[in-house]
């Protein structure tokens, strides 16, 4: 196959094209900045320009979009952040029937679901968005739909959990980057209410690997939780950071923050269908690979 990836130099993007390196398949990487990458044809596209889209798109099989305007971007540019994921992805879509693409693969977000009313989450739960971005990715997934039903577009969306690893700097303000780098400087980290707010935490790598297999399976026309179907609240996160960085973490309790979600966990049913498992890479492996990375940054 020939696999175009739009935001191929974001986090996720990047342990995607390496998961692909490994395979037969050719890969065209595209982002809005310029940054070849090696064994890609790289070509720098903005998403709002359909004719450097359409470039991008030209002659592939295969579309990975995971290119985004961020949620800390929505609330405080809502319009804008609705442009690049609304209006960049139609684009996407739009070139993709023009070209015959057989499946665009969409990354979206569990945030979309908002409310939880029930727990472990599936695909079937109410969707309440509190955010622009989770109603700018909610809408995508309801495009993705009519384009199916009215153009013959095939599509497959993936709705991310809380994801970690490699590639995903501390400056995104993550948590499990955000608990190293304070761990790591003897620092004190910051809990909000008792810590026991339950959070569904996949590996990054897991990830990569069901875009691999996704790209040649016949798994389409679906919505499917990218999830590990395990909880770990936010404060067994940083003790199990301390164990794996050898420390002993200094926690500072502030009061609760209105509206946080107290349990938020996949429900893998689907996932483990189609493809035979849920990711399963436990978070104390997880983050003994994603620390090693994290340490490397500070060797250059």
């Amino acid at each position: 196959m020939k696999v175009a990836i739009f935001g191929a130099s974001g986090f996720v993007g990047t342990n995607v094209i390496e998961a692909l390196k490994a395979t037969d398949h050719e890969i065209v990487a595209s982002d809005i900045l310029e940054k070849p990458i090696e064994g890609t044809r790289f070509v720098k596209a903005n998403l709002l320009k359909y004719d450097e889209v359409e470039v991008v798109v030209n002659d592939c099989d295969i579309v990975i979009h995971l290119a985004a305007s961020p949620l800390n971007v929505s609330v405080e540019k809502p319009r804008l952040n609705a442009q690049i994921n609304i209006d960049g992805t139609l684009n996407i879509m739009d070139a993709s029937r023009e070209h015959g693409i057989k499946k665009v693969i969409f990354s979206s977000a569990s945030s979309l679901v908002g409310e939880v009313r029930y727990n472990p989450v599936d695909e079937k739960h109410p969707c309440t968005p509190k955010t622009p971005y989770g109603v700018a990715k909610y809408a995508i997934e309801h495009y993705l739909r009519v384009y199916q039903e009215l153009y013959g577009l095939n599509y497959l969306v993936f709705r991310f959990f809380n994801i970690y690893g490699p590639w995903q700097y501390p400056t995104s303000g993550a948590l499990i980057p955000t608990v190293y780098n304070k761990l790591n400087a003897g620092e004190a980290f910051n809990v909000f209410g008792t810590g026991s707010q339950m959070r569904d935490f996949v590996y990054v790598g897991n990830i990569a690997d069901y875009y691999v297999r996704s790209v040649s399976n016949a798994v389409k026309n679906t919505v499917v939780n990218m999830g590990t179907g395990k909880g770990t609240t936010i404060k067994d996160v940083v003790l199990t950071a301390g164990e794996v960085l050898g420390v002993e973490p200094r926690l500072n309790y502030l009061p609760e923050r209105p509206g946080e979600i107290d349990n938020f966990v996949a429900d893998t049913s689907r996932i483990a269908g189609l493809f035979g498992g849920a990711p399963s890479t436990n978070l104390k492996d997880g983050m003994k690979a994603t620390f090693s990375w994290l340490r490397s940054l500070n060797q250059w």
